[in-house]
Order: structure tokens, then sequence, then C-alpha cells
């Protein structure tokens, strides 16, 4: 039993082997970030931080802490919310659908 290796073992080397480098955010993602809050109108570093964490769940108090990873979930999230911005949200789901139906076009 002494030989078997937990899982949750402490591992220094397997770790920093097996785990890939964390890579800051490239010029293309910052540009595409500054692009999203322009459209959704979000230009104040307080509502671009919030927001931040709000749809990464991560809390960064400048930019240079959002890596690579976290700025593309950012970006695709953000899109999804300028593809969403100007739709109507009633919280109906027949009424907020994107296409019309045969119903509608009668």
């Amino acid at each position: 039993m002494d030989d078997m290796i937990s899982l949750f073992a402490s591992d220094d080397t397997a770790q920093s082997e097996s785990a890939p480098p964390t890579r800051m955010m490239t010029p293309l993602q910052r540009e595409a970030l500054k692009k999203a809050f322009a459209t959704l109108g979000v230009l104040d570093a307080r509502g671009q931080f919030a927001m931040v964490e709000d749809l990464t769940g991560k809390r960064i108090a400048s930019v240079q802490e959002l890596h690579e990873r976290d700025a593309q979930t950012l970006i695709h999230r953000l899109a999804d919310k300028v593809s969403s911005t100007g739709r109507k949200n009633t919280g109906n789901t027949w009424d907020d659908r994107e296409e019309s139906t045969w119903i509608d076009k009668l």
C-alpha cells in the first residue's frame, strides 16, 4: 500500500512538467477585448474589471493579470453579450425567440 501514489500527492516535478505555461494575453486579444467593451459601452476601468470578474470568475486589479486563456474565455462571453444586445429579454422563451415562425408570417 505504501508504493501507491495518491492522486493528490504533492509532486512538484510532475506538476511543473504537466502544467502548461501561463502566457499573457496577445495584442490581438487585447484589441478584441477593447472593441467588445466599446461596443457594449463599458468604457471605464471599474466597469470593465467588474465585467471581467462577472464573466470569468477571476478578479483582476490590472490588465497584465489577464492571461491568454482567461482572455479567450472573456472574448467569447463578451461576444455573446454583444450579440444579445438589442434583443428583448422578457423571460418568455416564445416571445424572446430570434427567428419568425409560420404563425408570425401570417
